[in-house]
């Protein structure tokens, strides 16, 4: 109950600053777009290279900013971009070695899995039949389930959808506020133990809560606007629907990852002193 009176106070809340809300939703929007000039321009002429390699620098950071802003906003109750634009280097910075780990993870699962493949069908044997007999042979039966390939599937969704977002958010949670010397001023060794306690922190089951309540919305719910097909009549009208659709999902899973994050950092109860004290710093520091 108090995970739920969590999420739907931050619900509230959120939709109570517009301003705060358009802001995420004009560099969600800008980053979309950069992905999709990503994916669809041509390598062909120098100008087309240049607008590739720039937006390789871009979309990291536009989405790194998003992050930011929506932590230092619920941290600060503001958005002080000075702040903003320090967290998203350290984003940048602590999401890299966890992203590596994840990958070596990822490449150990997938070699064990192949240790244990799924059983093909014999399709000569089923082809040979049909070619004997002049009449349809019956159908075979299903296969059946393969237990092997059930578990690593669950595993990989459980390291990339569960527990890599998780351990990330909490890690720019944990870093957010202050400069880069905030991170290493208490010295290594509390360091660490802010990262640990942090990676600790994720896996508890009030945030995996929060984050299941949020991957419902910023991740099912657009799935269901786009994905399923019907058939409309008329063009104009086709067109109308698409656009609805595409709305739809853009704010489902904007609202729905603004709140996700917003919620986890409301939750983090023991925040690290320094950070606090750097945040509740910055505006003397920025007018001496």
């Amino acid at each position: 109950m108090t995970t739920l009176k969590l999420w739907f106070s931050t619900i509230a809340t959120t939709f109570a600053n517009p301003g705060a809300l358009l802001v995420f939703a004009l560099i969600y929007a800008f980053l979309l777009l950069a992905s999709y000039l990503f994916i669809s321009i041509r390598e062909a002429t120098v100008w087309q290279v240049l607008v590739t390699y720039a937006l390789i620098i871009l979309i990291p950071l536009a989405f790194f900013t998003l992050q930011a802003a929506i932590i230092d906003r619920e941290l600060d109750q503001k958005l002080r971009w000075r702040v903003i634009l320090i967290d998203t280097l350290k984003f940048l910075a602590v999401t890299i070695p966890v992203l590596l780990l994840v990958w070596l993870l990822y490449y150990l699962l997938n070699k064990v899995a192949a240790r244990y493949p799924a059983p093909v069908p014999v399709v000569a044997a089923v082809q040979a039949g049909r070619a004997a007999h002049p009449t349809p042979p019956t159908p075979p039966a299903t296969p059946p389930l393969h237990w092997p390939s059930l578990i690593f599937s669950t595993l990989r969704f459980a390291l990339l959808g569960v527990a890599f977002p998780l351990a990330t958010i909490h890690l720019w949670i944990a870093v957010a506020g202050g400069g880069f010397r905030s991170l290493f001023a208490p010295g290594a060794k509390l360091f660490f133990k802010r990262i640990g306690s942090a990676l600790a922190t994720a896996f508890s089951s009030n945030s995996v809560l929060i984050y299941g309540f949020g991957l419902i919305i910023f991740f099912v719910l657009p799935y269901l606007a786009l994905v399923p097909t019907f058939t409309v009549k008329g063009n104009k009208a086709e067109f109308i629907v698409f656009g609805v659709r595409l709305l739809l999902a853009f704010v489902f899973s904007l609202v729905g990852w603004v709140v996700t994050l917003r919620a986890l950092t409301r939750a983090v109860s023991d925040l690290p002193g320094e950070v606090s004290a750097a945040v509740v710093a910055e505006p003397a520091e920025a007018a001496a």
